[in-house]
């Protein structure tokens, strides 16, 4: 009889593990033949330990990815949800950190109707937390900019900082976990300073301001996007404020990107 060798056997534990999540497991040959019966539990009943315990780790994880949508759902219809997702999007990376990205999509069509954009805005919160730092622009540095050269300045965005567009205002849910909803597009800023995320509503105005800036259009450009260019400045100045226009790379005056 062929006895499998541990590529086989890590292969089948992993079916073992991953075939029912949170469930019994199937029963899989290659471990019949090298997991012993105790006088308490069969060889299945010991494998299905193991497959709880990961199952269990792996609800947990994503319940503190996505919080609001845990509690929002409560714990049971939670780890539910969490079963049928593993079912199709089982783990495929090293790290469990990856293991919720179509999560948001899975939840979509869900109820409530809002959950996968409040799923989305979780994970593109924790995006933003996971990015890389650098170090942000300061008003002295854009003090020291000539003013002729202001028109043909580009900027660059910090990693931490992205924009979503949502159909549901979840976002409400941070002030109010209470709070009902309405479907309604909204347009969301999230960035973070030292280990602090923030996110804020972006009219029409700043969502195209902002997409012109990170697309590397230089500040005229960045200008078109308001009757006033005093509004421009004014949000270049709260975006600097905010920390998520990142130092200048090279020297300003010749608008080269930072």
């Amino acid at each position: 009889m062929h006895r499998p060798d541990l590529r086989e056997l890590q292969r089948a534990f992993w079916r073992a593990l991953a075939t029912r999540p949170g469930g019994e497991t199937a029963g899989v040959p290659e471990l019949a033949q090298v997991v012993r019966s105790t006088e308490r539990l069969s060889a299945s009943e010991r494998v299905d330990i193991y497959a709880g315990m990961y199952f269990w780790r792996i609800v947990e994880a994503l319940g503190e990815d996505f919080p609001k949508v845990a509690a929002v759902v409560g714990a049971d219809a939670f780890a539910d949800l969490v079963r049928d997702y593993l079912a199709g999007h089982p783990s495929r990376e090293p790290s469990i950190r990856h293991i919720g990205g179509a999560f948001p999509a899975f939840l979509n069509g869900r109820t409530p109707d809002y959950l996968g954009d409040l799923a989305q805005l979780e994970w593109a919160r924790l995006d933003v937390f996971d990015s890389a730092d650098a170090v942000p622009l300061t008003l002295d540095e854009l003090r020291g900019v000539p003013a002729t050269s202001w028109p043909a300045l580009r900027f660059a965005l910090v990693p931490a900082c992205a924009r979503i567009v949502l159909d549901w205002p979840v976002h409400r849910l941070w002030a109010d976990p209470e709070a009902t909803l309405v479907a309604e597009r909204t347009a969301l800023r999230i960035w973070r300073e030292d280990f602090v995320v923030s996110q804020c509503v972006m009219d029409a105005g700043e969502m195209e301001a902002l997409e012109r800036l990170a697309a590397g259009e230089p500040f005229a450009a960045v200008c078109e996007a308001f009757a006033d260019p005093v509004d421009a400045g004014a949000l270049l100045l709260r975006w600097i404020e905010d920390g998520i226009i990142a130092r200048w790379g090279k020297d300003p005056g010749d608008g080269s990107p930072a």
